[in-house]
C-alpha cells in the first residue's frame, strides 16, 4: 500500500508535487492547531476541577468547624423569635402605626431568599416628609427586634417642600430558621 501511494507520488509532475506535499502541509498544520487547541481546553478543564476540588476538600476538612460555628450561632437565635415574610410585614407595619406614620409612609413588598437553614427577608420602606424625632422613634423600635429585625440600609434626602422633614428610604432585613432542618 506505502509503494503504491510512493509509485503515485513518483509519477506526478514536479508542480503537481509541490501542491501535494502544500496541501498536506496545511492539512497538517490546520490538525496541529485543532489539536493545540482542544489539549489546551481539556488542560484548563482539568486545572479548574483541580481547584474545585481542593476547594471543596478544604471544605470538607473543616465540616466540624462549620458545624460548631452554626451551633454557636443558632444558640444564640431563638427560633421562636424569628419572623416569616408576612410576619415581618405585619410587624413594620404595626410599629409605623404605633408612630403614627401611616399617611406618610409605603412599604413595598416583602422579597424572599428561601436557603437551607433560613429563609432571609427583605422589605423597602419610604417614608416622606418625617421629622427628626419620628426617624429617631422608628430606629428606637427597629433595634428593639435585633438581630430578628434590622436595617440593611438607610437613605436620608433632605424634603424640597418642607426644610424641617426629610425624605428616607429603609431597607429592612429578617430571617426565619427552618425548624425542621435545626
Amino acid at each position: 500500500m506505502l509503494k503504491q501511494i510512493i509509485r503515485i507520488y513518483q509519477n506526478r509532475s514536479l508542480r503537481e508535487k509541490f501542491l501535494l506535499q502544500g496541501f498536506i502541509v496545511i492539512i497538517f498544520l490546520i490538525w496541529t492547531q485543532l489539536f493545540i487547541k482542544k489539549s489546551s481546553e481539556w488542560n484548563n478543564a482539568r486545572n479548574s476541577a483541580s481547584i474545585e476540588l481542593q476547594t471543596q476538600q478544604r471544605w470538607l476538612d473543616r465540616e466540624n468547624q462549620y458545624a460548631e460555628a452554626l451551633l454557636s450561632a443558632l444558640e444564640k437565635v431563638e427560633p421562636s423569635k424569628t419572623f416569616s415574610a408576612a410576619q415581618l410585614s405585619g410587624k413594620i407595619d404595626a410599629i409605623i402605626r404605633s408612630i403614627k406614620l401611616e399617611e406618610k409612609t409605603d412599604i413595598d413588598p416583602v422579597q424572599t431568599r428561601i436557603g437551607e437553614i433560613f429563609n432571609d427577608h427583605t422589605m423597602r420602606l419610604r417614608l416622606n416628609s418625617v421629622t427628626v424625632s419620628e426617624l429617631i422613634k422608628l430606629n428606637e423600635n427597629l433595634k428593639t427586634l435585633s438581630p430578628y429585625i434590622a436595617p440593611k440600609s438607610i437613605r436620608i434626602n433632605k424634603n424640597q417642600r418642607k426644610p424641617e422633614s426629610m425624605n428616607v428610604r429603609f431597607e429592612i432585613n429578617s430571617f426565619d430558621l427552618e425548624e425542621k432542618n435545626i
